[in-house]
């Protein structure tokens, strides 16, 4: 089967990432990456690689909770070929394959892994049902985010009037699907709902993707996106060179990838390189 990575990625080196394609290494995987312009394009060349890596342009700058996180999205679909491929995989450039290359080729069977978390509260909903600003980074700017937040309540905002709000869903950003569902995502015809939102990237997948919600959920939303991450150890929490042996435990079972990772050691640890 043939795969496409897209891999929303920023930062000024993309070390992670080259291990990433290492890993991957084979003429049925092809990666597609929209790095954030506020960086410069990362240096792949000394990876030598047996598929295509693919630049998506224009780039944008991607900012924490804004609807940047979707455009994203959309520049690399929209970039991607979907008749190509059997499955497509959103990461970022700091996630790790949890899986030997063999073994990812083999290993996925149904049309999504999409993780979904319950219940969806009112807060939740209000991240689409208020205005905020498109391209602010809402983790830099917690006061201003809060006044908008009383703006919209105090003038009764709400962008969903026309809305079945019982159709959002809330998950992880990742996830991985069958290709074919790629056209779904770009013709969404409610598309407009996800502009002008708050951490719209957790319930954007989802919503699209309600009916696959039946409320019959394992207990780890990220387990059902096929990642490792932990919001226990942080927001979410950083795998370090000291925590190999938890992850060599995961290697080749239900997980495709572990986030997040910045230390090559990591990699180097678990996969030998």
């Amino acid at each position: 089967m043939r795969h496409a990575i897209l891999v929303i990625g920023y930062g000024n080196h993309a070390d992670i990432l080259k291990q990433t394609l290492q890993v991957l290494n084979d003429k049925d995987i092809d990666f597609y990456i929209h790095w954030d312009k506020r960086y410069p394009l990362p240096d792949l060349n000394s990876v030598k690689i047996k598929g295509k890596i693919i630049f998506v342009k224009p780039r944008i700058a991607v900012k924490w909770g804004s609807y940047s996180l979707i455009k994203a999205l959309l520049l690399l679909l929209k970039k991607l070929d979907h008749t190509k491929y059997d499955y497509i995989h959103l990461i970022s450039s700091n996630d790790l394959p949890l899986m030997t290359v063999k073994y990812f080729k083999e290993y996925f069977s149904s049309d999504f892994y999409i993780g979904f978390h319950d219940p969806v509260t009112q807060d939740d909903i209000n991240r689409l049902r208020y205005v905020y600003p498109n391209d602010m980074d809402f983790r830099k700017h917690k006061i201003i985010a809060k006044g908008i937040l009383h703006i919209n309540k105090l003038f009764h905002i709400n962008k969903l009037k026309k809305f079945n709000i019982s159709n959002i869903k809330k998950g992880p950003q990742w996830f991985s699907l069958k290709s074919k569902y790629v056209p779904k995502l770009l013709n969404y015809e409610n598309q407009n709902i996800f502009k002008n939102c708050y951490c719209g990237d957790e319930l954007f997948v989802q919503t699209i993707f309600h009916r696959l919600d039946n409320g019959k959920h394992i207990k780890d939303d990220n387990a059902e996106a096929a990642r490792y991450i932990d919001w226990d150890r942080g927001e979410p929490y950083t795998f370090k060179d000291t925590d190999v042996s938890e992850l060599k435990e995961k290697i080749n079972s239900n997980f495709a990838f572990v986030r997040k990772v910045n230390d090559t050691k990591v990699g180097k640890e678990l996969f030998g390189l």
